[in-house]
């Protein structure tokens, strides 16, 4: 996401002002840009109007609502190193690891994830735990968790959506489900959070 660029349209509806505000924020050089050649259209990228909106003020809000920010929690370096590999080839995902669940804590309170992609059996911490504690937080109630594990009998996979799941894809899985998966996740409403048990049957 930090490598996008925006059109003077994309920053006007993420601000809130009209075309015309940003094109003159962009020609008296309050926002930091540049041209597609001479006179050609205004592109604006993602740091220079992040650093605009925190020096004037403006919720951050939309701008990140058009990131798509995942974390991985695994203590398996495999699956930290193919998911985001995996994530990045699929859209404009921001992909934090994290192989603890201290640290897991740590990443979702600093960045809100909109899925955590959560390896039940963690090391140092059974992920069903971190789930409830992810779900129990108001700022990330509405994240979509998506637990994998390769160790896990069927009737404990049922039982994830009483924890908070939202998925559960079993070890080893194709990358491109997964892809599939989360980006199902990343667009269900808040108001559908408990999808068809696809996975978790």
């Amino acid at each position: 996401m930090k490598n996008k660029v925006f059109t003077t349209g994309e920053v006007a509806g993420i601000c809130g002002v009209s075309a015309d505000t940003v094109s003159r924020w962009f020609d008296l050089g309050q926002i930091d840009g540049y041209r597609l050649g001479p006179g050609g259209d205004r592109r604006i990228p993602y740091e220079s109007l992040r650093k605009f909106m925190l020096s004037h003020g403006i919720p951050l809000e939309r701008l990140e609502e058009s990131e798509h920010r995942v974390l991985v929690v695994d203590d398996d370096p495999y699956y930290l190193d193919i998911i985001p590999s995996v994530l990045s080839h699929e859209g404009d995902f921001t992909v934090f690891t994290a192989s603890n669940g201290f640290d897991a804590g740590s990443i979702v309170v600093e960045h809100n994830p909109q899925v955590v992609i959560l390896d039940i059996h963690l090391s140092d911490i059974d992920g069903r735990a971190v789930c409830e504690r992810i779900k129990g937080r108001a700022e990330t109630r509405n994240t979509r968790i998506l637990g994998i594990s390769g160790f896990i009998e069927d009737d404990e996979v049922k039982e994830l959506g009483d924890y908070g799941f939202d998925d559960f894809l079993k070890k080893p899985f194709k990358v491109e489900e997964l892809a599939e998966r989360v980006r199902y996740l990343i667009e269900m409403p808040n108001s559908k959070l408990v999808r068809p048990k696809r996975g978790m049957m």
